[in-house]
């Protein structure tokens, strides 16, 4: 039997596959298989595949029609044979040639059945400037010891740093066949399921504070292109599966519900800023009377008929330009799209710095503007805007403020959001593209 099986979804990849497979083909984990799945590709990646497992016998090739990634993860699954599961997306590579030897290292001498890591975010073009997700993929608290899967997620969400990547997992194969932990097929977002049932369940868990996985930021991907449909159904169709997994929790520890209910909330947030899609005449299309209730409770796609966006830019001009200066609480996308917008308005003058709650290790400059802690920041005296939209950031940055005294303060809301980020699309010429 193998140490680790890695489970690569391969679909019109040819450009990036000789990265992925060659950094599967210098690993010095030498008991492992790489399962490469061509799911109905047309470009030659199976070809290029085929090269691979000529000279390595650790590469498995195995060819389908299209079945969209959450099956062909499913099928990979199936044929492993490792004691180990490891994903590797087609797209993206191991960061070095001893990535996996470490991962089972750590997960067998430990005995885990789950074991996360990170990742090195790799972006492609200008991704970095439009999709920066460095704060979502790594991670700035220590998460030691032999825990519980429960705990891992109770503590990475009450930091913001719980990532719903199956990606950045290593499996016991027998455990995850035991509990029955599949991928949801037919649907994108795949992975929020199956990691948060994966944590839920893991009763010997640990974390590898390394970044052993490459994620290629990348245009066109599957989490970068624009939003259809699809994007639409599948967001809620996950939704309605954690709203499931949460009632089946009721009798489990209230940490564990609260946690749970903030990362569905989280989802719920993403749906609603699905609002420019015209939903209304596909709601047909959801596959059962829950998933579309919660399609109308959430009121997607009344967003383009229902707000104007000028008044809301307008407000947040005159906002910066009838005060002393503002203080942008936030340091994230949202504080930087305001930072473009007021500067661009001719108020950049305004901005007396960004603010983050904690100190930073050194002093820095975020678009020329000094960033300071909030403890410092409003010494300035300005107007502060808090700069996030996370509603769970939002409410720790309100108390903080009001440890603080700081009592008149803007708070954002999606729609401001949403009007920044059109604003900025436009002066680009990218026309709708929408992501969070």
């Amino acid at each position: 039997m193998a140490d680790i099986s890695v489970i690569v979804p391969m679909y019109n990849v040819k450009k990036y596959l000789k990265e992925c497979l060659g950094s599967l083909a210098a690993q010095t984990l030498r008991q492992c298989e790489f399962i490469c799945i061509d799911d109905g590709s047309s470009d030659g990646s199976y070809q290029t595949a085929e090269l691979y497992s000529h000279q390595d016998s650790r590469f498995k090739l195995i060819r389908q029609g299209n079945r969209g990634l959450a099956e062909t993860r499913n099928v990979g699954i199936r044929e492993a044979k490792g004691e180990y599961l490891v994903f590797l997306d087609s797209d993206d590579f191991f960061s070095d040639a001893e990535a996996l030897e470490r991962i089972f290292l750590k997960a067998e001498s430990s005995e885990l059945e789950l074991l996360s890591f990170e990742a090195e975010l790799l972006y492609e073009g200008d991704m970095e400037r439009t999709h920066r997700k460095d704060s979502y993929y790594q991670k700035t608290h220590s998460y030691d010891g032999i825990r519980t899967g429960k705990d891992f997620l109770i503590e990475m969400m009450s930091h913001h740093e719980y990532c719903d990547s199956a990606c950045l997992l290593a499996v016991r194969r027998t455990w995850i066949l035991e509990q029955g932990i599949w991928f949801y097929p037919g649907v994108l977002y795949e992975d929020a399921l199956f990691c948060i049932q994966c944590l839920i369940k893991a009763e010997r868990m640990a974390h590898l504070p390394e970044r052993c996985y490459t994620y290629r930021v990348r245009e066109q991907s599957i989490m970068t292109s624009k939003i259809r449909w699809e994007n639409v159904r599948s967001r809620v169709v996950i939704c309605a599966e954690l709203l499931r997994l949460l009632v089946s929790l009721q009798n489990q520890e209230r940490e564990l519900l609260e946690a749970v209910a903030d990362y569905t909330a989280q989802v719920v947030n993403h749906i609603k800023y699905l609002d420019e899609f015209k939903i209304q005449r596909q709601s047909r299309d959801m596959e059962d009377p829950f998933q579309t209730l919660l399609l109308k409770a959430m009121e997607v796609g009344k967003y383009g008929r229902e707000v104007n966006e000028n008044v809301i830019l307008c407000g947040l001009e005159k906002i910066a330009a009838d005060s002393d200066g503002v203080i942008l609480y936030g340091a994230g996308n949202v504080g930087r799209l305001l930072f473009r917008f007021l500067d661009e308005k001719g108020l950049r003058g305004k901005i007396l710095c960004y603010a983050v709650s904690k100190k930073p290790e050194e002093e820095r400059t975020i678009d020329g503007i000094l960033v300071l802690p909030i403890k410092e920041a409003i010494r300035l005296s300005g107007h502060v805007i808090l700069s996030v939209t996370d509603s769970r950031a939002q409410r720790e940055m309100e108390r903080r403020l009001e440890e603080l005294g700081v009592e008149q303060y803007e708070l954002f809301d999606r729609y401001m959001y949403r009007a920044l980020r059109h604003y900025a699309q436009r002066a680009e010429g990218t026309g709708d593209d929408v992501h969070e």
